[in-house]
């Protein structure tokens, strides 16, 4: 027989080796689907051989030969077969499926070897699964075993071919290797393993004894390693491991619940309708099928009840090593962990208010199948209790007042049958596990919450560090106090600045070039929409850059950041106050982020005091403030510490006319200093009357940069020319360019124009 078993495997090899040669030569893109034809067929011979039977080798102890093995050294070389022949077939039946980069080095380094070993000895495999009775007469379950050992071999054979170019590995290549390999074969480790290796063990993990905390740990550890490892890797990667995870899972859960149990004499407890045990089917199927919504039942509910279940173990009177307790335990990590880090790893989104809804009801549908099964199955089977609706398991552990909730009882007959419920336990049962979803769904938020914290933490300390050597290298030496470029440190400077918001194509600001000198006032104008504020909100720090540079004062705004907002005074279009301080609190509290000595912030505040007419209300507590008044408090806030970059995004909105003609003075007096005034407006008369420049956006990009006075000189209107601009006419940038000082130029045009106004009053 053993001589047919062989032939069955060369059959396998040979059936997928001409195939690949096949077409690989004339139809090279039919190959893919070639494999994956040969994936579903081992899959599905796979699925058959294991399901009729059970594995001879699961019946050894202690490695006493018995079963038809004569030593030790034989049984530990075929637990070792059986073992990583469920790696190197699940392997096998996902790899065609996904584009990742780790998985032709595992079929060439991991699979490939596995299956050439189990075909040399392929005699104590077929004695591993099926025992001596395979070599005394044909037997089926050898025969698939035997084709699946051959089909595997050529497909890895072919796949490795096919992939040479993407199985040499380089440098840490190799460290991710082996923690790939390492971690599939771990993770297909047989339940029974222990018990044919080693002796048994008394000890039972009950009520967290030590033994029982034991085996708690690798619930916590297991997610946690697999989540570090995988968080940045691709989606296609991240599904794989999920995958190859999950349905080795459902290998191990399946140990008790093959053909024989299913339709044998026990079959009414052998039925997978624990919810834990629901989960091991939901979550594989969810990863195949990308089934959503069914995802959410499982992330809901069975999480929670693996997790009561890990707490309080139903293994009976089993010890630690025993077969039953870790299978148990290995089923149950699978349905507590494997839902929280598919979402944690993004390969489901994080639910909302509707899946939590839909998943309640489901719950509700599968609770009261559950009662039915329980009443109608206890007919058969008194043992009958799924989900623990039935008996005493639950109550038993919570004291006397939970065991009474058990004695009403509604009991009704349907003929020969005899159904019985507890209404008041069953109801109760109910409306607790609804507030333990509910707040377990809280306890994975708060989690889901830390590590993204802790990830952005990670990653913005990362990214300082690099930061930090860029810097100090670009600086040379220099104190990094001191601006990157020297020779601009009275400028603001864009250059082909661009934001785009998370992974939109649009882009919110494209190649933005921009230019302003020391003395100027500066008018950024732009319809709604067309960037104005997502450049002023990067200048000033609020938000990154996506590409190109800022310069505020030769700093550079993403690599000197805290000394670029020194130089800045802002104020935003929407102010955000601390609104139980009074006003002078407010603005002593920026002037001391601002480190200005006493005497300064006192002589400027009681300026601005005066000039806006603030005395009798600045000590008042600015939530008493009126809009107006509030925006005053904004304004004198930014300017407490003398900036040399003074910005405002709409600053005159909600301002009295009196207070509008202060703020223009003030941004008049803060150029005349040599400072830099840089605002946006929808007011075109007021840019129109105090702006030296102006710059006009639209749709993202700056359309031109006008000099107001040329354009005063040249009788054009300012409003005409913007509607033209914002309307889509082509305009070019206009250079303002002269023999005298970018400082001393627009300072002296703005007083000859100062002087008119005033001839003309």
């Amino acid at each position: 027989m053993t001589a047919i078993y062989y032939l069955f495997g060369a059959f396998g090899v040979a059936a997928v080796v001409i195939t690949g040669l096949l077409l690989n030569k004339k139809l090279p893109t039919k190959l893919n689907i070639a494999l994956k034809t040969f994936s579903l067929v081992l899959a599905t011979a796979f699925f058959f051989r294991y399901m009729l039977g059970n594995d001879n080798i699961s019946y050894v102890r202690s490695l006493n030969p018995s079963n038809g093995f004569e030593t030790k050294g034989l049984i530990f070389v075929a637990l070792l077969q059986v073992w990583f022949a469920y790696a190197a077939e699940m392997l096998v039946m996902l790899a065609s499926f996904f584009k990742v980069k780790t998985i032709p080095t595992l079929i060439a380094y991991v699979a490939l070897p596995i299956f050439v070993f189990n075909s040399v000895m392929l005699p104590s495999h077929i004695l591993a699964i099926v025992g001596t009775g395979a070599f005394e007469a044909f037997n089926v379950r050898a025969m698939l075993l035997s084709f699946e050992t051959g089909l595997g071999l050529g497909y890895c054979v072919v796949y490795t071919v096919a992939n040479f170019d993407k199985i040499r590995l380089r440098g840490k290549e190799w460290i991710w290797f082996a923690l790939a390999a390492v971690g599939c074969i771990l993770a297909a480790f047989p339940g029974y393993a222990m018990e044919v290796v080693l002796k048994p063990l008394a000890f039972q993990p009950k009520e967290l004894n030590f033994y029982h905390r034991l085996l708690l740990y690798p619930a916590a550890v297991i997610p946690i390693t697999l989540f570090v490892l995988l968080r940045d890797k691709t989606y296609d990667t991240k599904r794989f491991a999920m995958m190859y995870y999950a349905f080795l899972g459902l290998i191990n859960f399946s140990f008790g619940h093959r053909f024989g149990d299913l339709f044998g004499a026990g079959w009414v407890t052998a039925l997978p309708l624990h919810l834990c045990n629901t989960a091991m089917y939901i979550t594989p199927l969810c990863l195949t099928f990308k089934w959503k919504k069914l995802f959410y039942f499982t992330y809901f509910i069975n999480v929670m009840g693996a997790f009561l279940a890990l707490v309080m173990p139903d293994t009976g009177e089993n010890g630690i090593l025993s077969h039953s307790v870790i299978n148990f335990f290995m089923s149950h990590y699978h349905a507590f962990y494997m839902p929280l880090l598919v979402v944690g790893l993004g390969i489901f989104r994080r639910p909302r208010w509707k899946e939590f809804k839909y998943s309640m009801v489901a719950f509700s549908i599968y609770f009261v199948a559950m009662l039915i099964v329980n009443a109608w199955f206890t007919n058969y089977n008194p043992d009958v209790d799924y989900f623990y609706l039935n008996g005493d398991f639950i109550v038993d552990k919570l004291g006397q007042w939970a065991l009474n909730t058990r004695i009403a009882t509604f009991t009704f007959n349907i003929g020969n049958l005899s159904f019985t419920f507890y209404p008041l336990y069953q109801f109760l049962f109910l409306v607790v596990y609804y507030g333990f979803a509910f707040g377990m769904w809280f306890i994975y938020e708060l989690g889901y919450n830390a590590v993204s914290g802790w990830l952005d933490i990670v990653e913005r300390n990362k990214k300082i560090r690099v930061d930090k050597l860029a810097l100090e290298s670009k600086l040379a030496g220099r104190s990094i106090e001191e601006p990157m470029n020297m020779e601009n440190e009275n400028k603001l400077i864009l250059k082909k600045f661009t934001k785009r918001y998370g992974t939109s194509d649009v882009y919110a600001v494209k190649d933005a070039d921009l230019e302003v000198c020391g003395g100027e006032i500066f008018g950024f104008l732009g319809p709604n929409g067309a960037g104005k504020s997502t450049i002023i909100k990067s200048i000033v720090g609020i938000q990154t850059i996506t590409d190109g540079a800022i310069e505020v004062c030769g700093y550079d705004v993403a690599t000197q950041s805290v000394q670029a907002k020194r130089q800045i005074g802002f104020v935003p279009d929407h102010y955000a106050l601390y609104e139980r301080l009074t006003a002078r609190e407010y603005i002593n509290y920026i002037a001391d982020l601002y480190e200005v000595s006493k005497e300064d912030r006192e002589e400027r505040l009681n300026k601005m005091v005066e000039r806006f007419e603030l005395q009798s209300a600045i000590d008042n507590p600015i939530r008493t403030y009126s809009h107006g008044m509030k925006q005053k408090v904004t304004i004198m806030a930014a300017l407490i510490h003398n900036p040399k970059v003074w910005i405002l995004d709409e600053p005159l909105t909600g301002l009295d006319p009196n207070s509008i003609f202060q703020v223009k003075e003030c941004m008049r007096e803060h150029a005349e200093a040599g400072n830099i005034v840089f605002f946006s407006s929808h007011i075109i008369d007021v840019v129109e009357r105090i702006c030296d420049r102006i710059a006009i956006i639209r749709k993202g990009q700056i359309q031109c940069v006008k000099d107001v006075h040329q354009m005063e000189r040249n009788g054009e209107s300012l409003e005409q020319f913007y509607m033209s601009v914002i309307n889509g006419n082509d305009v070019q940038p206009v250079p303002v360019e002269g023999a005298e000082s970018n400082e001393e130029k627009p300072r002296k045009k703005r007083r000859q124009r100062k002087g008119k106004s005033e001839a003309k009053q």
